[in-house]
């Protein structure tokens, strides 16, 4: 009954209608069914048109700063995912790039303002990225994202956002334990 319960309440939040069949495993059933399609229907978009030409493992890569993306923590959000392939990088400005870096990569993103739940202050999210690697000039890869239709991870940090397009850009980087602080306490509480 309990389940029942759980499910009527679930399906009664999505928007739509609610047909009855008078049998209440059928219908415990149905909007179990209902919910689930509606929750996969809401799950972060992937990557958006992946091509990669190169399966090489990458060790370093310079990262083009791109000034006209004003989000703060797109840059470190990106180094943080490329750290869990064990690619080390580096910033540097559009046309200052040094000859001892081989590999590259650049970025596009659009960034929206609004307001989230409960707070009058406007807040920026990335709502397209665009990556490109390149070798010497020669691209190597490149990856998008695109906000997902329902916008469910409309407030996901840009790490969680471009997270697919580096596994996507780095296929020979293999991810390497995830050493950030919170995994770190989890770790030592035995979680």
């Amino acid at each position: 009954m309990r389940t029942i319960i759980i499910a009527t309440l679930l399906a009664s939040s999505l928007s739509g209608c609610i047909v009855t069949s008078g049998n209440a495993l059928v219908d415990a059933v149905g909007l179990v069914g209902s919910t689930a399609s509606s929750v996969r229907a809401m799950t972060p978009n992937s990557v958006q048109n992946p091509i990669v030409y190169s399966k090489d493992p990458i060790h370093e890569v310079c990262i083009e700063w791109n000034g006209s993306v004003a989000l703060s923590d797109f840059v470190p959000g990106l180094q943080g995912e490329l750290q869990k392939h064990g690619v080390q990088s580096r910033v540097y400005d559009a046309g200052t790039q040094s000859l001892a870096c081989p590999v590259t990569l650049s970025y596009v993103g659009y960034v929206k303002w609004d307001t989230k739940v409960f707070t009058d202050a406007y807040t920026p999210y990335l709502t397209y990225a665009a990556l490109t690697l390149r070798r010497e000039g020669r691209v190597l890869g490149t990856a998008q994202y695109r906000l997902g239709s329902f916008g469910q991870d409309k407030w996901a940090s840009a790490g969680d956002k471009l997270a697919p397009l580096v596994d996507a850009l780095f296929p020979g980087n293999p991810q390497v334990a995830d050493n950030s602080p919170g995994n770190m306490r989890s770790a030592a509480n035995g979680f």
